[in-house]
């Protein structure tokens, strides 16, 4: 994939080209960075949030594409991390009104844990409050103490990831929609309101959530998985883009997410950490390239793992890392 963003957003046919968010996050040819909320480093399962807003602000200044939040109903100490600890749509909704140009997105809502009404109707009200900067990504859910307390079996998170998934799509992308599912039924009388800015949401899938591949790449927008070595990593990329090449010019992303902590040495050898690294900058460089070589479309960064204010971290990608990896053009057109 060569093009530009312009020209592969404009050359498709599909509402999605046209969407503020997708055209901020992702840059076809190119990657991107993005970050994963806290934006702090922190010990244990619980952050301290302070100055979380301020960082936000900082993040959408420096340069970074998209803003990513999670959805951990509970707190589980032995999982060893509770996201941002807000409710996700809350959370979202102050976000949408306190930024401008960055795209929001969830990484992830957990669909089996929601009824596809609810994630639905706080979806398209978050895409229309941002003016179309929203991103719903979704997950089937890894922490088992959740599930029985929702009164569900874990055991059925990836039926329900699926049936949820199709419900969400026609409940946002139909009018008065005739559904007949086990999670609920319309009957053609009653329809959903607000509707996305662009007539349907961005959805992207994170990780396999129990799901082939196939179906993945023929029923989501994007793809979100975990850091891998190069090689494997590049054979999912290449697999990827054989599922999802299309002849109208329809762009689907792969996305990584991953643990840095940038040293203040900026010559400092990677280091591996649990799913991700501690190296300076120097390093890190070579790596953001040789991930947009094998195809990543954007590197999604958690900075729980750092051992330095992430405000610091932020001013240094700023200025010397960010501009090799800018987001894409949309972002503050939709408001």
């Amino acid at each position: 994939m060569t093009q530009n963003m312009t020209d592969g957003m404009d050359s498709s046919s599909d509402p999605l080209t046209a969407h503020p968010g997708m055209r901020h996050a992702f840059r076809p040819g190119a990657m991107t960075i993005g970050v994963i909320t806290p934006l702090e480093g922190f010990t244990g399962a619980i952050p301290t949030m302070n100055r979380h807003a301020e960082l936000i602000d900082r993040a959408e200044a420096a340069g970074f594409s998209t803003v990513w939040v999670r959805d951990v109903p509970l707190l589980d100490p032995s999982f060893g991390d509770t996201g941002q600890i807000f409710d996700t749509w809350t959370y979202l909704g102050y976000l949408a009104a306190r930024t401008n140009r960055i795209a929001l997105g969830t990484a992830s809502i957990v669909l089996p844990l929601r009824h596809p009404i609810h994630t639905a109707k706080a979806a398209a009200s978050i895409d229309q409050l941002s003016g179309g900067r929203f991103l719903l990504g979704a997950a089937a859910g890894d922490r088992p103490v959740e599930f029985p307390a929702f009164g569900i079996a874990h055991a059925t998170r990836s039926e329900r990831f699926r049936e949820s998934l199709q419900f969400v799509r026609r409940l946002t992308e139909e009018s008065f929609p005739k559904i007949d599912s086990f999670l609920g039924h319309l009957n053609g009388t009653a329809d959903l309101i607000p509707r996305p800015v662009r007539g349907r949401l961005p959805i992207f899938m994170t990780g396999r959530g129990g799901q082939d591949l196939d179906w993945i790449a023929a029923h989501t927008d994007g793809w979100q998985f975990y850091l891998l070595p190069f090689e494997q990593q590049q054979l999912n990329i290449q697999r990827w883009r054989r599922l999802t090449g299309r002849d109208d010019g329809g762009f689907k992303p792969f996305a990584q997410s991953m643990y840095i902590d940038l040293t203040e040495d900026p010559t400092a050898a990677p280091q591996p950490l649990h799913q991700g690294l501690r190296l300076g900058r120097e390093p890190l460089l070579e790596f953001l390239q040789a991930w947009q070589a094998i195809g990543v479309d954007q590197l999604m960064i958690n900075f729980k793992q750092s051992r330095r204010p992430v405000a610091e971290v932020i001013e240094e990608f700023a200025e010397y890392l960010l501009p090799h990896f800018p987001p894409g053009p949309g972002g503050d057109e939709g408001r």
